[in-house]
């Protein structure tokens, strides 16, 4: 897996890249950010949707369902202590050509990406700290 980094930009926002990606990160300005980009919750709400949306849209190519596109909306419900993401709520739009019988297949499909598998089998995080002067 590729490094992920992330630094300060002269805005206050902060950027992470990752290959030769740079994507902004900050939070909205009612949450006393600028807005310059999605805050670090809307991305995982992102990474989910994007990822449901590739695995599924990969699935109707193989099967050759064309008759219309793989959207995907997310919504996300939030909670207090902790504060966190309560619920992901997620409508998947289909190409109308793909079967009822195909239904479970695609739904399948979707809770195996691996985003999705990664917040139904929380991982287990280790946060080191070192200081600059060293």
């Amino acid at each position: 897996m590729d490094l992920i980094t992330v630094e300060r930009q002269e805005n206050g926002a902060f950027a992470f890249s990752v290959r030769q990606h740079e994507i902004p990160s900050d939070m909205s300005v009612a949450e006393g950010g600028q807005d310059q980009g999605p805050s670090p919750v809307e991305l995982v709400g992102g990474a989910l949707a994007s990822c449901i949306a590739i695995m599924v849209q990969r699935y109707c190519d193989a099967k050759e369902y064309k008759d219309g596109q793989v959207e995907v909306s997310l919504t996300m419900e939030l909670a207090d202590d902790p504060k966190r993401v309560e619920a992901f709520v997620i409508d998947v739009e289909l190409p109308a050509d793909v079967p009822e019988n195909r239904m479970a297949a695609v739904q399948k499909i979707a809770e195996h990406c691996p985003v999705h598998a990664t917040l139904s089998n929380a991982p287990r995080v280790d946060i080191d700290f070192t200081r600059g002067d060293t």
